[in-house]
């Protein structure tokens, strides 16, 4: 039996951002795609100490925002808490994405954007997506 195309999904290699010297306030685009997309993990880190960085997911036109106060190099999971207002719907923590805990993150359009709120420093922000289209 063949799986048509049109309703598996293939992986991409994963979208990723290293920011050096990132300006407060300016969104970064991790990922944009303009096709259907599932998303299994997102990840960001920043190389400063008491940064808090903030995530911004859009999907088909829904806006998920999340935030974490970050210690310096410690990677943090990105999470579509269920229950949840739209406002706050992201949880960014050190858990790693546990299947059937966390809501998936997909749509026909959906795109990634990360910064830091706070100044403290200039260390590089880093972010990665990893994803399938169909």
């Amino acid at each position: 039996m063949s799986l048509d195309k049109a309703y598996t999904f293939e992986h991409q290699p994963d979208a990723t951002l290293s920011q050096e010297a990132p300006v407060q306030n300016q969104w970064y685009t991790v990922m944009d795609s303009k096709k259907n997309c599932r998303i299994y993990a997102v990840t960001v880190l920043v190389w400063t100490t008491g940064e808090t960085l903030e995530v911004r997911v859009t999907i088909d036109g829904q806006v998920l925002v999340g935030s974490v106060d970050a210690t310096h190099t410690t990677y943090y999971y990105v999470h579509h808490k269920l229950y949840a207002a739209a406002a706050s719907a992201l949880a960014i923590d050190g858990n790693v994405f546990l299947l059937g805990q966390y809501a998936p993150l997909e749509g026909r359009e959906v795109k990634v954007e990360v910064r830091k709120i706070t100044a403290s420093g200039t260390g590089t922000l880093e972010a990665r997506v990893v994803y399938a289209k169909r």
